[in-house]
């Protein structure tokens, strides 16, 4: 049935288009500098939902065509200015909207789309923490965990910069959710060895959502939410493309990204293609960590069509990569200077194709987005053993998004929505059967509202959740269970001042108990573990306090947050020794537990050639008998002091920046961890933007672990084996946009 549903909710937006009017709806205008009236040529214009924009003219004009009836948000960006977020409602044929932008010199607001709502960071209940295209551009790492990691509040636990998974406030794997582009990645994350399948090159920036999303998510984010927004249509009637290439000295790797895109008046389509390829990094004493090499080849392809009716579009993503695994068996084996995978490492497969459509019904609107995604699963042992594939899983997933948002006005907002997933896990003929054969069947309900009172916008919403698992009696476990969950989330901004806003959420959240939980029976890794099919559905209750001050020279975030576990999910020790003889049994066993913590924040820009940015991180986590929960990173200290150069005719925006990383000491470990030393990082990078012939061309170098500390952080997943994390990394990368 779920498959048929699926099919309509596919056709659907199609058959819509074909029965809608099509007008002609335009919107006009002209965009200038507060402060001296002058027009500004070159400002993006662009509007998320539809995904449509242009740009101004030499005379700072702008027009967009092809709109539909009803409530738009458009976002005007530039440069060196602040941005612009409007609602406009175009219910006429022409429209007229002028701007006038002011000048910055700190990072501005944009148009975020994973609150419920499209709308501007302040004007969001719930704080959504956003990295931009050039923000990711210039940490240079070739993980995206690292770059996650450059959030307040977010870490990474890695095993090699090719294997990591995101933290967030000390959760982490089916504790957080991973989206690509609003799609929810199935990948079997419930190990700190599977990594989610996504490429970050392309993106036009990262969301992340700190605390419980399940109001508009559902199972498992609980923790966070984390959506890499893909990269934006070409401006209308042009053409781009853009080549970058990129060097790791740590790992000799070699990273190379390529795209082209067009837009005519209502349709676009987009094409990126990436590579890369790493040896095994080196530590801070010159050894090789074996067998952290990786490689991986991805794809993604966009294409669209705009017209007053609505916005229609289908996306093509595919990941292919290929990461050594670094344990007992395979470090003895690996030739440490090649980049090939030949020993002891994870082949996997990603394809992901999705459809995604807003439809504009006179006063209402209507969202529908479905997936499906094929994720293959192979860990390949030595080759000169009797059996070499030792895991061979494919995951195919279903899942469909429908929202209607209701006649709105200029202080409220409210919809409705449905979603669902559908999944199947397979197992070939390989002897581990991680988890075993079975489904999953996942159906909600909810509701949002979005109410301004006065100096407050309050965001208030229900949920309903039902999901079923499924594995069938051949198998070794056999389960047929339900699990029902009521959600609710209240949150408030209140504009105290112009400059000044507070934030207030309190939310629920849960996740179902995944499969490796209920059913694994087995060795995984080193170890033996045991799952519980009794295991009860994992709660949360999380309230967040926060203030946000800004200025055209300063912004400063402060944020607290105290999370309430109940029948919290984790894997112990026991002193049973398996049937092996010599390893012992993990047990996954149900405990209420508490996070605590906070975040602190300074950006400031004195004059127009500095900035200094500050941050500070830190969680506490403990279970009811007083124990602490695993995977809890160190606090951390982050601070940086960036220069700027005045460019001329040949060289633009040249800069220099000087970066230090402290981590305190983790001296709260969980049962089966160990107290973590503190360390400190000093980075350094510098790089200009500038024109070669007749394209625009930038350059950066970095060195990451300038000093080359030989440390480990709290959450390598190599410690156990007394590993050390990468060394000193010069870089270098070069842009070129066409």
């Amino acid at each position: 049935m779920i498959r048929y549903i699926l099919a309509i909710l596919l056709l659907l937006p199609q058959y819509t288009y074909a029965l809608g009017e099509i007008k002609n709806n335009k919107l006009t205008g002209k965009i200038t500098d507060s402060g001296n009236g002058m027009a500004l040529p070159g400002v993006s214009i662009f509007i998320p939902e539809l995904q449509k924009g242009t740009v101004s003219d030499t005379k700072g004009n702008y027009i967009m065509e092809n709109l539909p009836n009803g409530k738009i948000t458009i976002q005007f960006s530039f440069i060196g200015y602040e941005s612009s977020i409007n609602t406009i409602f175009t219910a006429t044929e022409n429209s007229e909207l002028n701007i006038s932008l002011a000048f910055t010199s700190v990072t501005t607001q944009d148009v975020v789309v994973s609150g419920g709502f499209p709308s501007s960071q302040h004007e969001n209940a719930i704080k959504i923490s956003v990295l931009s295209s050039k923000e990711l551009e210039m940490l240079s790492t070739p993980s995206l965990g690292e770059k996650l990691a450059s959030i307040p509040g977010v870490d990474v636990i890695s095993r090699s910069p090719g294997v990591s998974t995101p933290v967030i406030r000390g959760l982490s794997l089916n504790n957080i959710l991973f989206l690509n582009n609003g799609v929810r990645l199935e990948n079997f994350q419930f190990s700190t060895d599977h990594p989610f399948l996504i490429n970050e090159e392309g993106a036009d920036h990262i969301e992340v959502i700190k605390g419980p999303a399940s109001l508009l998510y559902g199972s498992d984010a609980m923790g966070g939410v984390i959506n890499i927004v893909r990269e934006k249509p070409a401006p209308a009637n042009t053409f781009k493309a853009d080549i970058s290439s990129e060097y790791h000295s740590v790992t000799q790797g070699l990273m190379t990204t390529v795209g082209v895109k067009t837009s005519k008046k209502n349709w676009f389509w987009m094409l990126r293609a990436n590579k890369q390829s790493h040896k095994d990094y080196k530590d801070g004493k010159g050894n090789y960590v074996p067998n952290t090499r990786f490689n991986s080849n991805g794809l993604q392809l966009g294409l669209g069509i705009t017209k007053d009716l609505g916005s229609f579009k289908i996306y093509y993503d595919y990941l292919r990569p290929k990461l050594g695994m670094t344990n007992g068996k395979s470090i003895g084996l690996v030739d440490t200077d090649n980049r090939k995978n030949h020993y002891w490492y994870q082949n996997l497969t990603q394809h992901l194709i999705s459809s995604r459509n807003h439809i504009f019904l006179g006063d209402f609107k209507l969202e529908i987005n479905a997936a499906y995604q094929f994720n293959q699963r192979r860990l390949n042992g030595n080759p000169e053993s009797d059996i070499f594939r030792l895991v061979d899983m494919d995951l195919n997933t279903l899942t469909y998004d429908t929202k209607l948002y209701f006649p709105s006005s200029e202080t409220s907002e409210f919809l409705v929505g449905i979603q669902g997933m559908h999944q199947s896990n397979t197992n070939h003929e390989a002897p581990n059967h991680i988890i075993p054969n079975a489904q999953i069947d996942d159906i909600s309900a909810f509701a949002l509202l979005k109410k301004e009172i006065k100096i407050a916008a309050i965001q208030l919403g229900l949920r309903y959740d039902h999901r079923s698992t499924y594995v069938p009696e051949q198998e070794e476990i056999q389960i047929n269970r339900k699990f029902d969950n009521l959600n609710a989330s209240l949150g408030a901004t209140f504009h105290l001042t112009e400059k000044l806003l507070m934030r207030t959420n309190f939310a629920t959240g849960y996740r179902a108990p995944n499969l490796a939980e209920l059913t694994q029976h087995g060795l995984h890794g080193n170890r033996y573990e045991e799952g519980n099919p009794e295991l009860d559905t994992q709660k949360s209750l999380e309230s967040d306090f926060g203030i946000h001050y800004h200025t055209h020279k300063c912004n400063i975030d402060f944020s607290l947050f105290y999370n309430k576990m109940y029948n919290y999910i984790y894997l112990t020790p026991t002193n049973e020794i398996a049937t092996d003889g010599s390893s012992f049994v993990y047990k996954y066993r149900q405990q209420d537990a508490k996070l605590y913590g906070g975040e602190l924040a300074v950006n400031i820009a004195p004059t127009s050639f500095l900035k200094l940015h500050s941050d500070y991180a830190m969680v506490i986590a403990k279970q009811n008998d007083g124990g602490h929960l695993p995977f809890i990173p160190q606090h951390k200290l982050n601070t940086s002091v960036r220069l700027f150069a005045k460019g001329n005719q040949t060289f633009k925006s040249p800069f220099i920046s000087l970066s230090w990383k402290h981590a305190f000491e983790q001296n709260h470990p969980s049962q089966f961890e160990s107290e973590t030393s503190a360390y400190n990082l000093i980075a350094i990078q510098a790089g200009t933007d500038f024109r070669l012939a007749k394209y625009q061309t930038s350059l950066v170098l970095s060195a990451n672990n300038l000093f080359n500390e030989t440390y480990i952080d709290h959450l390598s997943s190599l410690k156990s084996l007394n590993f050390y994390n990468p060394g000193r990394d010069i870089s270098i990368k070069f842009s070129l946009k066409l």
